[in-house]
């Protein structure tokens, strides 16, 4: 696609007024694989400031999985600063930008944009007269193009997109066209049920609670009778299941008796506020759903390259400094912005800057600890460092050490801690003491402590010296009686002795098998099935990631796990470098966690998909609505056959609050689709890109005041 320079004359002096910046922007993007794994896209500089746009100025962002490709000739260079952070400046080919006119760059970068988040976030400029950041403007073209939305190459990710098609028989293999009425409208569902002749009435009978040795950790027995619930369990975590299982039941039952325990007793979701920072009342929120999910551990992300998240007193510097991004040449004062957080590190609202005070973390625990959840505390060693090592440095840092060159997975060049230096044990002991300190004062369970140990770059460390510093962490924790956990690669430098328990996260069993007949405890978490940062499919609206696959409800749930005696649980992950609200953090939990419910409790569940569908979408995420929660919709599917359109969703959608509209003259009309009609293919838009000349038809969901994102079916 050729683009052409544009000048414009339409903004004037009355639009500077409004923006300070001397700027505003417009982003393209153009297609992927112009070269190998090089995509190409369109930035429009419009100068508003009244006067010609000289050479002396740097506008910043943040881009994730995109780094700028500089070629020869190029008016704007483009430079990554660290990880997601980047800038554009001037090069020796500029041409000034005349007032009120406008101009645009071809540009080029690593990666691919197959999805319309990928694009520049957080935009802010700096010029020479006025070294103080500004905020600029920046709106974004919707994509339009197959070439935008895939890839010119062969990729190891066989997934197709996700159009009308793809969608409609998705649907179809999942559908639960009638509501199917059930005794249990709760995830997870009980195990053996046996029915009886007489009914009982819950919210009037007795309920005795007696404890038994013989029942499984966390299990529980419901003996009915027409006047008394008898409640058998081993331990009160089972109790408050089974008081769960009775409070979602109809309030008059003939079931006899229910048997019930977990398959897993690791049930949990890893939630990581450091990426991108919601408060302890967001996160007590996400405790409420996992109670009544029966799931018991909540994995706390709290550090990593980005910020640091909680306060540990007598080490103010890591949440003064280390808990806020924005601009900074030297970051003494915050960090660099990463994931578009922009350039203010002093504004509480954005989601870059924050964390949980010593009594915010101290309430966290006594919440969960009401609902029978743990709380994993991870600070990720050696690795993942960076932002502890720039607010406590030069005490976790070394001049020689810091010379290496490395590259890490985020493409960060500085974020392993000098472990040579004696302050780095210190310092973990010190954080270690703190956390413990709050345990003890929150009364709740501190046995297991994350030390994550994942993807420190090669180059950064001796063998020798990594091993040194890990023996010296297990050390420290043997002292505090706490048991490590991380992630799989803590292989390398724990044995199996050590008692550590290991996450699995890489694709497929054969690791975590590995793992478990070499004598480690196994969580799985692994990637394609259990990262709900992923995106839900391959459809181009999606917000998510997508190195590993694409995860939604049915990703956990139609998924059956390694069955070992070391395989202790199963655990998802919500990492945040896609995150920019507690909203979105719903979006991508829910309806995602109840999969993981249903199979961390039952590894072989008895619920069919349309089953589960039903559970889903005719009950859960109803409750979800009347709470307030936010949640992720299916997408409609598009289907000719005969010359006739029929579409579908996951459940039947023909009702004032569930229905299905469809376009087709690209969006400007929406009409309500209720039984399949016939096609006009002259009424549809034409779409021109690589691929060839085409009409679309789109649709989208509407359930529950909550709408999906739009379906496209191109017809050749």
């Amino acid at each position: 696609m050729k683009k052409v320079f544009v000048f414009l004359s339409c903004l004037g002096l009355l639009s500077c007024a409004k923006n300070e910046a001397p700027i505003t922007c417009h982003w393209e993007f153009g297609r992927n694989d112009v070269e190998p794994r090089v995509a190409e896209a369109y930035l429009t500089i419009t100068n508003i400031s009244g006067k010609e746009l000289d050479s002396d100025w740097t506008l910043y962002f943040c881009m994730e999985a995109m780094a700028p490709v500089c070629r020869e000739g190029d008016e704007i260079c483009g430079t990554q600063i660290q990880g997601s952070y980047h800038c554009y400046r001037p090069s020796d080919t500029y041409r000034p930008i005349p007032a009120d006119s406008s101009r645009t760059y071809c540009l080029r970068f690593r990666g691919n944009g197959i999805r319309e988040n990928k694009h520049p976030e957080g935009l802010f400029i700096v010029t020479g007269k006025h070294p103080e950041p500004v905020t600029v403007t920046c709106t974004y073209d919707k994509y339009t193009r197959r070439e935008q939305m895939f890839r010119a190459i062969e990729t190891w990710e066989k997934t197709p997109y996700a159009d009308g098609e793809y969608s409609y028989q998705y649907n179809a293999d999942r559908a639960a066209k009638q509501r199917i009425e059930t005794e249990f409208p709760f995830f997870p569902q009980p195990k053996k049920v046996e029915w009886g002749e007489t009914s009982c009435s819950i919210e009037d009978a007795v309920c005795q609670v007696s404890m038994n040795d013989n029942i499984v950790r966390e299990g529980y027995s419901i003996r009915f009778t027409p006047d008394t619930v008898f409640i058998e369990a081993a331990d009160e975590a089972g109790v408050y299941y089974a008081k769960q299982t009775l409070r979602k039941m109809n309030a008059t039952t003939k079931v006899s008796r229910i048997e019930d325990f977990p398959d897993l007793h690791h049930r949990g979701v890893m939630l990581d506020i450091v990426r991108n920072f919601y408060p302890a009342d967001s996160v007590m929120r996400v405790l409420d759903i996992m109670a009544e999910c029966k799931l018991n551990t909540l994995h706390f992300h709290i550090s990593d390259d980005e910020a640091w998240r909680v306060e540990i007193p007598g080490l103010p510097q890591l949440t003064e400094q280390g808990a806020r991004r924005g601009y900074t040449l030297t970051e003494t004062e915050c960090l660099y912005p990463m994931y578009g957080g922009g350039w203010d590190y002093t504004d509480p609202k954005n989601t870059a800057n924050g964390f949980l005070t010593r009594a915010d973390y101290i309430r966290i625990l006594q919440y969960a600890k009401e609902r029978h959840i743990r709380v994993i505390p991870e600070i990720d060693m050696p690795g993942h460092m960076r932002a502890c090592k720039k607010a406590l440095s030069p005490l976790l840092s070394d001049s020689q050490m810091d010379q290496r060159a490395y590259n890490g997975a985020q493409e960060y060049t500085d974020n392993v801690i000098a472990v040579t230096n004696p302050y780095a044990l210190t310092f973990i002991e010190t954080v270690v003491s703190e956390l413990k300190k709050m345990y003890e004062e929150a009364d709740a369970e501190f046995t297991i402590f994350n030390i994550g140990g994942d993807e420190v770059p090669e180059g950064s460390l001796t063998h020798d010296e990594h091993q040194a510093f890990i023996n010296g962490v297990l050390d420290i924790l043997r002292r505090y009686n706490l048991q490590p956990m991380g992630w799989e690669e803590i292989t390398e430098f724990c044995r199996p002795e050590s008692g550590a328990i290991c996450y699995s996260w890489h694709n497929g069993m054969e690791k975590p098998q590995q793992m478990a007949d070499s004598g480690y405890q196994v969580v799985l978490a692994t990637a394609n099935h259990l990262y709900f940062d992923f995106a839900y499919c391959r459809h181009h609206e999606e917000k998510g990631l997508d190195w590993g696959g694409f995860t939604d409800e049915y990703r956990a749930f139609d998924w059956i796990p390694l069955e070992h005696t070391n395989v202790i649980g199963m655990n998802a992950q919500l990492w945040a470098e896609p995150i920019r609200s507690f909203q979105q953090v719903e979006w991508q939990l829910y309806p995602k966690m109840f999969g993981l419910a249903e199979r961390s409790w039952n590894n072989h569940s008895a619920l069919s998909l349309p089953e589960f569908t039903s559970l889903v979408y005719h009950y859960m995420l109803p409750l979800l609505h009347a709470e307030g929660h936010n949640f992720h919709l299916q997408l409609p599917g598009i289907h000719i056959e005969d010359n006739m359109v029929s579409m579908n969703a996951v459940i039947d959608a023909q009702t004032p609050d569930n229905y299905i509209e469809y376009t087709l003259d690209g969006g400007t009309t929406w009409l309500t689709y209720t039984e399949p009609f016939a096609l006009d293919k002259n009424v549809l838009p034409v779409v021109t890109d690589d691929y060839g000349t085409a009409r679309v038809i789109k649709a989208r969901w509407h359930y529950l005041d909550h709408l999906s994102n739009t379906t496209w079916l191109w017809i050749d």
